[in-house]
């Protein structure tokens, strides 16, 4: 429905003196002849002006449209959220469907389909986690599944983030101790033998410190410790790299590689106590 407030550019609440002014300086604005080449639209758009002002000038007829418009507006709007909800229902229910099937291929080895497919929703829906379509058991299940098939296609650093969310998550769950012991073991191994392996020493002990945040064993931190004075030996901060090897020493005095190490920084600096 037209408009007609908008075509006279005034408020709906305005006067009829203020319709008449706006009128008459809209039909000296877009008069045909001053239009030139143009001629047959301002035609168009005057005979649309000369129609609105007909209606809006007449008390009556302006009464009528305005009840009209206004039950125009209301239809509008209520067809508007209803599609709205229509198309949020689809939308969820094609989202639980793909989120399922993704869980399902994981399920059956499908391992490469179900990478494929949840990639391709990531992309489609950002920032929404489409997984919590699943029931909450089989939405920790899937993560742990999609971390492993991440693990296994060398994607280390998307698998790091499954495996981190699910020991996070379950930190107070007592039924899946042993799965988050597992997981915590999967992280270390992640980080120390595939990450931290490749990376330059700077980055390598941003990863060792994560490492550290897993709360291990006193021997593994111990072994954590000597790994980051070895990367601080090749930054040449032979300060830093006495202060993590006394740390490794002191959880664990008979640290293998130890010594190899003592023996780097006496020859860059004879005068470390060790």
């Amino acid at each position: 429905m037209v408009n007609y407030y908008d075509i006279l550019e005034v408020h709906h609440e305005v006067s009829e003196e203020e319709i008449k002014r706006s009128f008459r300086t809209l039909i000296k604005k877009y008069h045909p002849d001053i239009h030139g080449q143009n001629k047959l639209w301002a035609e168009s758009k005057t005979k649309t002006i000369i129609q609105a002002y007909k209606i809006l000038s007449d008390s009556t007829a302006r009464e009528q449209y305005d009840r009209l418009y206004k039950h125009h507006l209301q239809t509008y709007k209520t067809t508007r959220i209803y599609k709205k909800e229509e198309k949020n229902s689809k939308t969820d229910t094609s989202i639980r469907t793909q989120a399922h099937t993704i869980f399902i291929d994981l399920l059956n080895g499908r391992m490469r389909n179900a990478v494929e497919r949840y990639e391709h929703l990531s992309e489609e829906y950002v920032n929404i986690d489409f997984l919590l379509h699943l029931n909450h058991r089989d939405y920790v299940d899937c993560k742990f599944l999609l971390a492993e098939a991440y693990e296994k296609l060398g994607k280390y650093e998307i698998c790091i983030e499954f495996y981190e969310f699910i020991l996070e998550r379950g930190r107070d769950s007592t039924h899946r101790h042993h799965l988050l012991a597992e997981i915590k073991e999967r992280i270390r191994n992640i980080y120390c033998r595939k990450l931290a392996k490749c990376a330059p020493p700077e980055k390598a002990l941003i990863i060792y410190e994560k490492v550290l945040k897993l709360k291990l064993y006193k021997n593994e931190n111990a072994f954590i410790y000597k790994k980051m004075a070895e990367c601080y030996i090749k930054l040449k901060e032979y300060e830093n790299a006495l202060k993590y090897l006394n740390i490794a020493l002191s959880l664990k005095p008979n640290l293998q590689g130890a010594n190899k190490l003592k023996t780097k920084l006496k020859q860059h600096n004879p005068n470390f106590a060790m």
